[in-house]
């Protein structure tokens, strides 16, 4: 009998390593999301700030200007610290992660049958 329960226990810990395995590569998936809309929103912020500072000139709206990109700054500051952050819980807490993602896609696909 000891066989047999060790035997679950092997394949329950091999189950949970894999499931582990794949919240990594899906948290790196979406670390690499994050990383892309982040920089697309920061190419598309500057390209605004620009066209506006060809259309209007002068120090009040360079002044303005300034103070934009050092709000988008502290926005990608901010959302880099969050990625970070969701990571590190997720590598804590591997067990509640997955049921959480289990329980986000579970929510998600009734959602869609809708």
């Amino acid at each position: 009998m000891s066989d047999t329960s060790s035997n679950a226990s092997k394949r329950a810990k091999a189950a949970a390593d894999k499931s582990a395995q794949e919240l990594e590569a899906r948290l790196e998936a979406l670390r690499e999301e994050m990383e892309e809309i982040k920089a697309s929103l920061g190419r598309k912020a500057e390209k605004k700030f620009d066209a506006l500072a060809d259309v209007f000139s002068g120090s009040a709206v360079d002044d303005v200007m300034d103070e934009l990109r050092e709000m988008v700054s502290q926005i990608r500051e901010k959302a880099g610290a969050a990625e970070k952050k969701v990571v590190e819980t997720a590598r804590e807490n591997p067990v509640q992660t997955l049921l959480l993602a289990f329980g986000l896609g579970f929510l998600a696909s009734l959602l869609m049958r809708r």
